[in-house]
């Protein structure tokens, strides 16, 4: 008998083998007279064989699904015609077929059109047309051709725009390749998974992997960059690298305006407009084209700062600091406070659990800022050695405080070593009136906006619900104890 053949390890691994038609062990009808025998070394066709055969070519009223040319290529392997149709019709039917049927390109084609993975099937998975074919219909035959078309950019290319998890068998040269990973991406955000370092922190390239795949999330590359942002005479926001900075770099336009002071939280920068209403934008997606969001808050601010799940705002009537909840923010909520005595303030800033207001005598003073109430003292003056305009501390192993000065000028000290006759080091040219300095992270950027997007469309509020009418469901179900018979007797505690 001719031996059955099982799918290789791997073949059409989430498709299972077309089964065989009920009432026959060799899946021919019933009465068929099963398969064909081999007699003396030859192969030899019984007549059943041969009539199947022929229905298979449409010579027959039978056999017309695709499984019945599975089975007749099965007992007639060496048939081309048969083959050949039945190729374009099964994906399995040339698993089978003789070794030199395999390499007929005609039926290899045709079996590619049908169905990419038959590319493990045939040697020739080293022919680019063959593989193009297979690859354009299913993305991830790519793992059965030929290595040295791995590298044909080409060939990849078709096979990520199928598939883009197909970008897991290119060569690194290709994963570095701008347009094939964005060609994946935009298939599947999880492509990003197997994008060279570079462009998984590349922020259009995350962007369009996050919109395909929030999953992407995942493998977006977290670094994070030190940088400063300050606000220029042009009242825009200015940006430059913290270790580049010095007293002969360029600042770098970074935003609309007209600004009078920003602060940064996590990925998300608010500034203070004009017309003195609070607005925001996320920070790596900020450019002199992105727009302002808001107004969010409704009384008139000089500056602001972000704590603890506050903002905290110096009003503009009296110069002292107000607080309110940071996510209930809107132009109609009132501001609570003062939350500090009667000095009047131009800037803030915190760092830890400490906030720095600049009084409008140019000197700065601090104090806890989870303690700070409309009588709370301020400690200082801190310096008495530079008249300063806005304040930032920065640094994990030494934290600095950086300072810009009446000259417009960036001037620190080591946090750890301030007082007030320390004199400052120059650090930056002029051109600035305010500043914050951050470390900015692609992938907290990322979480951040799909959070906001995720509570932008209410899911918080339908998860809540949800959670609630699982809880009521329970207490429904949960069966109440009976009520004991009046009079009956009480079960003895132990020990009684």
């Amino acid at each position: 008998m001719l031996a059955k053949s099982s799918s290789p390890a791997g073949f059409g691994a989430t498709d299972k083998r077309p089964s065989s038609r009920p009432g026959s062990a060799t899946g021919s009808r019933p009465g068929s007279g099963g398969s064909g025998a081999s007699r003396g070394g030859g192969l030899h066709r019984s007549a059943s064989t041969s009539a199947a055969a022929a229905a298979a070519l449409g010579g027959g009223a039978g056999r017309r699904y695709p499984q019945d040319y599975y089975e007749s290529v099965r007992q007639d392997p060496t048939n081309r015609a048969l083959v050949l149709r039945a190729a374009d019709r099964n994906r399995y039917a040339m698993l089978h077929a003789v070794p030199d049927l395999r390499k007929d390109r005609e039926i290899v084609l045709a079996s590619m059109k049908h169905c990419g993975d038959s590319l493990l099937l045939t040697p020739l998975n080293n022919d680019k047309e063959v593989v193009l074919e297979a690859v354009s219909q299913l993305g991830e035959s790519l793992r059965y051709a030929d290595k040295r078309l791995l590298n044909d950019r080409e060939v990849v290319l078709a096979a990520v725009q199928q598939d883009g998890l197909a970008l897991r068998y290119a060569k690194d040269k290709l994963k570095d390749d701008r347009e094939i990973v964005m060609a994946a991406v935009r298939q599947t955000g999880r492509a990003l998974r197997h994008a060279s370092e570079r462009w998984r922190k590349d922020l259009d390239v995350v962007m369009v992997a996050l919109q395909s795949n929030n999953a992407a999330l995942a493998y977006v590359e977290s670094e994070k960059h030190e940088s400063v942002y300050g606000i220029g005479l042009n009242n825009v926001v200015l940006f430059q690298p913290l270790p580049s900075l010095s007293k002969t770099s360029d600042w770098v336009e970074q935003s609309k305006g007209p600004l009078k002071s920003i602060t940064i939280e996590g990925a998300t920068i608010y500034a203070v407009k004009d017309d003195m209403r609070i607005y925001r934008q996320m920070l790596v997606t900020m450019n002199t084209e992105s727009q302002w969001i808001g107004p969010l808050s409704g009384d008139e601010v000089l500056s602001v700062a972000v704590a603890g799940g506050y903002v905290y705002g110096i009003k503009n009537s009296d110069k002292r600091v107000y607080k309110q909840v940071l996510v209930q923010m809107t132009t109609e909520n009132k501001w609570d406070g003062p939350v500090s005595d009667e000095m009047e303030l131009s800037s803030i800033s915190i760092y830890e659990d400490q906030m720095y207001g600049v009084g409008i005598d140019g000197k700065f003073y601090r104090q806890n800022v989870f303690a700070m109430c409309n009588n709370s003292t301020w400690h200082g003056p801190l310096s008495e050695t530079l008249k300063v305009q806005s304040i930032s501390i920065f640094g994990v192993v030494v934290p600095r405080l950086f300072a810009v000065g009446a000259d417009n000028k960036i001037h620190w000290q080591a946090l750890k070593d301030l007082h007030p006759k320390r004199q400052w080091m120059l650090t930056s040219q002029g051109d600035i009136t305010a500043l914050v300095i951050c470390n900015r992270d692609l992938k907290e950027a990322c979480q951040d906006m799909l959070e906001a997007d995720w509570r932008a469309k209410g899911a918080h509020l339908e998860r809540r619900a949800a959670a609630a009418k699982a809880r009521s469901s329970e207490g429904a179900a949960r069966p109440k104890s009976a009520a004991a018979p009046e009079g009956a007797a009480r079960p003895k505690s132990v020990g009684a």
